[in-house]
């Protein structure tokens, strides 16, 4: 049973497809899964409890649709730590880098194509995506040469590691800041009615690439990072 103190990574964890909803709702369950419906209602000036029952209404639903969700989390909460890692890096880091290289120059095509008529939104967005392909390509490194080694190799960690594992959950703010922001000035990556398909290919794949984003983050900090800083406390 949820309520207004359930905090949003908590409802994700019960219900994966859950996911998709609060991607519409513009409502953070991966960098901020830690807040709570009150939290959040709060931040949008909403009453707790309508955005309770707009929350319940959304699990019923997804319930009643049955969908099958090709992210599986209940398989991934099975897996050993090592194996959550290697899985993140095949899963998502690789998929995530693929993404990159295939939008830079397409994003780079519209840019000088369509700049007559979204040359200032395509500028914003241009610049804010080479901030995210940085913070991406950085925060892979640091993560497959520094941190997940360390988690390897100390089962029960240091305080030293629990900060570089907190260190990466700042860079996880960063990303999910970047794009939140991409997010608002597109609409969600919405085409304009002159967009070509060059154009639609390069909101397409960037909203693949902000969705797996989304998945990643909260595998590491609601799962794999929380399941590692347990082992700290005991």
């Amino acid at each position: 049973m949820i309520s207004i103190d359930t905090k949003i990574e908590e409802i994700v964890k019960l219900d994966n497809k859950m996911m998709e909803f609060f991607n519409q709702e513009k409502i953070d369950f991966c960098c901020q899964g830690y807040k709570t419906i009150k939290n959040v209602a709060d931040e949008k000036n909403q009453n707790p409890s309508d955005l309770l029952n707009k929350i319940g209404d959304a699990i019923d639903l997804a319930n009643t649709k049955d969908q099958s969700s090709p992210i599986d989390l209940e398989e991934f909460k099975k897996l050993s730590m090592d194996e959550m890692i290697e899985s993140i890096i095949k899963d998502h880091h690789q998929r995530e880098r693929d993404y990159l290289f295939e939008i830079d120059p397409i994003l780079n095509k519209i840019l000088s194509v369509h700049f007559e008529n979204h040359g200032e939104e395509l500028l914003k967005l241009h610049s804010l995506f080479a901030d995210l392909k940085k913070e991406l390509e950085e925060h892979f490194v640091k993560e497959e040469q520094v941190t997940f080694p360390l988690m390897k190799a100390n089962q029960n960690p240091s305080k030293a590691i629990i900060k570089k594992v907190e260190d990466l959950e700042t860079d996880h703010e960063k990303a999910g800041e970047i794009i939140k922001e991409m997010i608002e000035m597109t609409d969600w990556f919405k085409l304009p009615e002159d967009g070509c398909n060059t154009y639609k290919l390069t909101f397409e794949l960037l909203e693949k690439l902000v969705k797996d984003v989304f998945v990643h983050i909260f595998k590491e900090n609601s799962i794999l990072f929380e399941i590692y800083k347990e082992k700290g406390e005991n």
